[in-house]
């Protein structure tokens, strides 16, 4: 079968030139009858009402999965967390997300952490929380295997330490993270890995003042065991929350760790809130910071960040790529500038990835130039 496309104004053109057979003539009807009744736009009218009248059981499936679907996302969704406050503390902390499943964090060696002991440190009561030590690179060999009770010993032998407080899902033992490990290690670093409260195979559910108390527990008791070594401090996404309150704490005692790290950083956890992924079907609506963002400070959870750095001495690295979706390199950028203003350049670095690279949320540490990065900054805090 012949089939002409129809392409007004250029239609009448294509009609005189094609045969005059039996389609030509009903497509000159068609066309005098278009004129007649005001051009194409009518034509076409007729035929989106033929279609609709066509498939009516289908568009009226299509309307109710459309009015289910935004009533479920605008109404549904807000009504549900604003009577069930308690949803937001798990929203923030997703302790309940577990990946990868099924692992048992006691072996580092399956997750290719080899001379990495496995430990458990009591917190507070009820509190047991979970820690891997990776030894430094030039302590690591097939010949010289440390024992389990050896390793803190270890910690007194000159070399640094890097305390790693991880972001909010996952464990310890989470792939990225792991590699991190890796990276700190084969600079002849010690790193110490814990999962907070909550996480992983620790015991206890997470508050703001509960994971900074955890972390400011095993950062004491690495210092009763470094001697003269020095410490730094390592946090990611929540974890640069956690990291940024540590260090105050810890700056108001006069007990300052050598240097920080904060990678995909942000400002504070209203802003981190505002502006996640997760908001963004929420964010224009007027209602969405009453549901969503004003109860967090009712469970305690601010994470100011640009505020708590306002009392830190160390030296601070940033490090954010563009391209992070999670945490908006806006977010770092705030906090470096508010960083600058309490402490000047010469005390907070930033360091930005292009998004090019790809490296998002968690992909930092496949950065080729990490590892003299990292050099330089502890030559620098030390």
């Amino acid at each position: 079968m012949l089939v002409t496309t129809i392409n007004i104004p250029s239609f009448v053109y294509r009609v005189n030139k094609i045969p005059n057979d039996g389609l030509i003539k009903e497509l000159k009807e068609m066309l005098k009858a278009d004129r007649r009744t005001r051009g194409p736009a009518n034509h076409y009218i007729s035929s989106c009402l033929k279609y609709l009248h066509d498939h009516t059981p289908f568009v009226w499936l299509c309307a109710k999965i459309t009015f289910i679907t935004l009533f479920f996302i605008y109404v549904a969704i807000p009504v549900f967390v604003k009577a069930n406050q308690w949803i937001m503390p798990r929203i923030i902390f997703l302790n309940i997300v577990r990946w990868p499943p099924f692992t048992d964090l006691t072996k580092p060696h399956d997750f290719g952490l080899n001379n990495t002991r496995n430990f458990y440190l009591n917190t507070q009561e009820g509190v047991k929380i979970g820690v891997w030590h990776v030894l430094p690179v030039s302590v690591q060999s097939d010949s010289n295997n440390i024992p389990w009770d050896k390793f803190e010993d270890e910690l007194s032998n000159g070399k640094m330490v890097f305390l790693y407080l991880h972001g909010n899902s996952g464990t310890r033992g989470s792939y990225h993270r792991v590699q991190l490990y890796k990276i700190l290690a084969q600079l002849d670093f010690h790193v110490i890995a814990i999962d907070y409260r909550g996480y992983g195979d620790s015991t206890g559910h997470p508050t703001e003042n509960g994971v900074v108390f955890d972390s400011y527990t095993i950062y004491k008791w690495l210092k009763s065991r470094v001697g003269d070594s020095k410490i730094f401090l390592w946090g990611h996404s929540l974890g640069t929350g956690v990291t940024a309150k540590l260090a105050k704490l810890l700056c108001e005692e006069e007990d300052h760790p050598a240097g920080i790290v904060l990678e995909a950083p942000f400002n504070n956890i209203r802003d981190a809130a505002f502006h996640h992924p997760f908001s963004a079907p929420y964010r224009s609506l007027p209602y969405f910071e009453y549901v969503f963002v004003d109860p967090l400070k009712e469970h305690g959870l601010f994470f100011n960040s640009e505020e708590n750095l306002a009392s830190v001495i160390p030296h601070i690295m940033i490090l954010h790529a563009e391209d992070d979706l999670i945490v908006p390199f806006h977010l770092g950028e705030k906090l470096y500038a508010k960083a600058k203003e309490s402490r000047g350049h010469d005390k907070v670095q930033f360091v930005s990835f292009e998004a090019s690279l790809g490296y998002g949320h968690k992909l930092i540490y496949k950065a080729p130039q990490l590892p003299s990065l990292i050099r330089e900054f502890v030559a620098k805090s030390k």
